[in-house]
């Protein structure tokens, strides 16, 4: 099944950074990683980064951060949980004909639904087919089980999270991780999204873990860097 749904002999794409290839960006992730390692203390694995709403970033930085956990070799899990609007197996170059959806609707198994990216060291469950019902979907105890299930296998997960704003999935999703990060873009996200999307978080007791600020320009030198 895994054969079936992966797309060979195309590279990943990723439009933040290609790792090896920028080294400012690639360094800020190691500050956003080794943040990570410090605020978790070793007590979590299950994280959820997510945005106020659309074009702050958010997949992109996801993914980055798990190739970026991928270079400790560490045993990680990329999971698109946006099932509305995927995003990362575009990202990555999958299909995602198989992913959350089906296993949540107990349409497949997870070992026919995850793939492994080797370029960096993890493993990637795409979305799947958008459902006619994604919020009764991610609100089943199915998603705790799978969940679960996941955390004894991996060092690490990290869930690629809706927006907050106006669509009920993401808070959904933050019920049920260990820990949030809000990705906020500079010049793009208004102070009152921001307080929003806390008060969202917090009415989801979820424990926000602290916010990734995205888009800076570094004086002097005009490119963009990513500051945890």
């Amino acid at each position: 099944m895994l054969s079936l749904s992966r797309k060979k002999n195309k590279p990943p794409l990723n439009r933040l950074a290609k790792l090896g290839e920028n080294k400012s960006v690639n360094e800020q992730f190691r500050i956003i990683r080794t943040n990570i390692e410090f605020v978790s203390m070793g007590q979590n694995n299950v994280y959820l980064i997510t945005s106020s709403i659309p074009g702050e970033g958010k997949s992109t930085i996801t993914s980055n951060i798990a190739m970026t956990f991928g270079q400790q070799n560490k045993k990680v899990l990329l999971i698109d949980g946006d099932m509305r609007r995927p995003t990362q197996d575009k990202l990555f170059r999958r299909l995602n004909n198989v992913g959350l959806s089906t296993l949540l609707a107990n349409q497949h198994k997870m070992e026919e639904a995850i793939q492994p990216i080797e370029e960096y060291n993890i493993d990637f469950l795409p979305s799947g087919p958008v459902p006619p019902n994604p919020a009764e979907l991610l609100s089943s105890t199915k998603l705790e089980k799978l969940l679960e299930e996941c955390k004894q296998k991996y060092d690490l997960i990290f869930i690629d999270s809706p927006p907050l704003i106006d669509i009920a999935d993401g808070p959904i999703l933050a019920s049920k991780v260990d820990g949030t990060f809000l990705i906020v873009r500079a010049y793009k996200t208004y102070k009152a999204e921001i307080q929003k999307s806390v008060q969202i978080l917090e009415q989801s007791n979820s424990k926000v873990m602290g916010y990734i600020l995205n888009d800076v320009k570094k004086q002097g030198q005009g490119k963009n860097y990513y500051v945890y």
